[in-house]
């Protein structure tokens, strides 16, 4: 969204696609060695533990080294921010671009300042979001982002594939699809017919599927 050419957008891309496999691999290795270490050793494990996102914590905190455990807890608070600042930046950027300026709202504003009002608001909502999550009676906070990230990447997902594979594809149909899209996830997440793990693939395939079929109703932009 804030690259300057499109063959940066594209490395971009590309770049994220690569390394999310080798990072998704040690995601998931350490929930295993976490799993065997407390399977062999209960009585290290908290019993007041209320669900499993404390675990992790819990072992940095408990069974680590000093020096290594503040490293680890420095190393997981500065990437939080990281991702918080990037993921704010591109949002306000974003927002200023592709909504404001492009439909002609107040286009004497100055484009820095708007978007430091829009990283602004985009923050508070955040941290409203982040307050009631923490505050909610939540099992896992993994399957809630899952669920929360499902809703973007599921119809964002179908939407790529209409543009890739199909030349039917129109922008009245996309919206039709991405609007059934995000339908389909909430009545999904409510009933959990399926894993959470592919609650994802529940978007992609109901945005492209009725995206497609849904083009044909409109005459070709």
């Amino acid at each position: 969204m804030t690259t300057k050419t499109q063959k940066e957008a594209q490395k971009s891309v590309w770049t994220n696609a690569v390394l999310t496999i080798p990072a998704t691999l040690i995601f998931f290795f350490a929930g295993t060695t976490l799993f065997a270490f407390f399977k062999n050793y209960p009585n290290q494990l908290n019993p007041t533990f209320e669900n499993n996102d404390a675990i992790f914590p819990w072992y940095i905190v408990s069974e680590l080294p000093t020096g290594i455990s503040g490293l680890l807890i420095a190393a997981i608070f500065a990437k939080a921010m990281s991702s918080l600042s990037s993921s704010m930046n591109s949002a306000a950027t974003s927002y200023a671009t592709d909504i404001h300026f492009r439909f002609g709202w107040n286009k004497k504003a100055n484009e820095l300042k708007l978007a430091r009002k829009a990283t602004l608001i985009i923050g508070i909502i955040g941290t409203i979001f982040a307050v009631m999550m923490a505050t909610m009676d939540i099992k896992s906070l993994w399957d809630e982002f899952q669920k929360v990230l499902g809703l973007v990447i599921g119809s964002l997902g179908g939407v790529f594939l209409l543009g890739i594979f199909t030349k039917r594809a129109n922008s009245k149909g996309v919206l039709i699809g991405i609007m059934v899209s995000i339908m389909v996830q909430v009545y999904v997440g409510i009933t959990e017919p399926v894993h959470i793990l592919v609650y994802s693939a529940t978007g992609v395939v109901s945005c492209f599927l009725v995206g497609y079929f849904a083009s044909f109703i409109f005459v070709k932009d």
